[in-house]
């Protein structure tokens, strides 16, 4: 049985064999993407009903209102990682990554081995995102 869960990752118990997560990401200059800036449309169908509510008047271009996650600050994100790699640490985990993102992922693949996991990299080609200025790759740290 598959399931698909759009929930704070910290709300879910344990016990799934695999977890796939693709969290915001904090830039190498610090700067937190919150997705809710850059999918705010797709956000506004699955949420019609609310869709008034969830908008940030006061902004430029209408955006949603951000939750201030601690995925999406510099200084906070690392133990989120550290949190979410120690709470499914019986589970397969797959992460999904930039590779120009903080912490590296380097730092990724060693908080996983110090929870006792193996660890492979799995990176594509170079490529520029439609919103960004420079290249990357994407990431995925799976580990068992």
């Amino acid at each position: 049985t598959n399931s698909a869960i759009n929930e704070n990752i910290f709300n879910v118990n344990n016990g799934f064999d695999l977890i796939y997560i693709d969290t915001p990401y904090v830039s190498e200059n610090g700067v937190g993407v919150d997705y809710l800036d850059f999918y705010h449309f797709l956000e506004g169908l699955v949420n019609y009903e609310n869709w008034d509510s969830l908008i940030d008047y006061k902004s430029k271009h209408k955006r949603l209102k951000l939750n201030g996650s601690d995925w999406t600050t510099a200084h906070k994100i690392e133990s989120s990682f550290e949190r979410l790699i120690n709470q499914f640490k019986e589970s397969i985990l797959v992460i999904s990554y930039r590779s120009d993102g903080i912490p590296s992922i380097d730092r990724i693949k060693e908080i996983m081995i110090e929870n006792g996991k193996q660890v492979t990299i799995h990176e594509s080609s170079e490529m520029k995102y439609v919103l960004s200025n420079k290249k990357s790759t994407e990431v995925l740290i799976v580990g068992v």
